[in-house]
């Protein structure tokens, strides 16, 4: 395994990311959105990816605008601006196959968002979020949209379209994200090749909390590798 730090340009903001090689060398075709928050980072999902990278699966790993290395203001940006640098991301991966994306937070909202644009082959999504149609435009301050199971949100409208595999990683004591917006994704994957939840014993700070349970880890670790391996068995040609 190795790494290499990059930038990419979207409008006026200048995006930090990493690149982590497998010992193939392929460019990877898998990509991690991170969720909302001050304290979000590239890093912090590094301890399922460096795994994925030891099985021969690479990744990309970044920060929105006004998070980590990024330039910007968490605060002024919005869920339309974080589509626009989703769409910049997933353009840095690998075009000879479908691209994988782990979305945690907003960060599954907005994979599912981009599902008709990009044709992922596979979706993780971890404690996901929902929010509502018109958004879009709503600035991350103190008046931004609140998650919930919205039936109108673009995340659910993507997801119909998605033809892959799904796993969604859960916790029982979410308390930013409510409980019934995950049957909304499971309702609205009406043509996923599979379908499948894991509901773990944690709040919504999954990346705090599972890196130190082994035991939940190699569950989840297990399941995403699952979703990875029959992808790329089965859905590997180009796009």
């Amino acid at each position: 395994m190795f790494t290499e730090d990059l930038f990419f340009d979207v409008d006026d903001q200048r995006l930090a990311a990493t690149m982590i090689f497998a010992e193939n060398r392929r460019t990877p075709s898998i990509a991690h959105l991170h969720g909302l928050g001050a304290t979000a980072s590239r890093h912090t999902v590094r301890y399922f990816l460096d795994e994925f990278a030891d099985r021969g699966h690479g990744s990309l790993t970044f920060e929105y605008s006004g998070n980590g290395d990024s330039t910007g203001v968490m605060e002024q940006s919005c869920l339309r601006r974080r589509t626009a640098e989703s769409l910049a991301a997933v353009a840095q991966l690998s075009t000879d196959e479908r691209p994988l994306l782990i979305g945690s937070s907003m960060g599954a909202h907005l994979a599912c968002s981009i599902v008709p644009k990009v044709s992922p082959r596979g979706l993780v999504l971890f404690v996901p979020a929902a929010y509502p149609r018109g958004a879009e435009d709503l600035l991350f301050d103190e008046g931004r949209a609140r998650p919930g199971n919205y039936a109108d949100n673009p995340a659910f409208t993507g997801l119909r379209e998605f033809d892959g595999d799904l796993l969604i990683v859960a916790g029982k004591t979410d308390q930013v994200v409510p409980a019934d917006v995950v049957d909304g994704y499971l309702d609205n994957a009406t043509n996923a090749r599979s379908a499948e939840v894991i509901w773990l014993d944690c709040d919504h700070f999954v990346h705090r909390w599972l890196p130190f349970e082994e035991t939940a880890k190699t569950d989840v670790l297990t399941a995403m590798l699952r979703v990875i391996s029959v992808d790329q068995a089965e859905g590997n040609s180009s796009w």
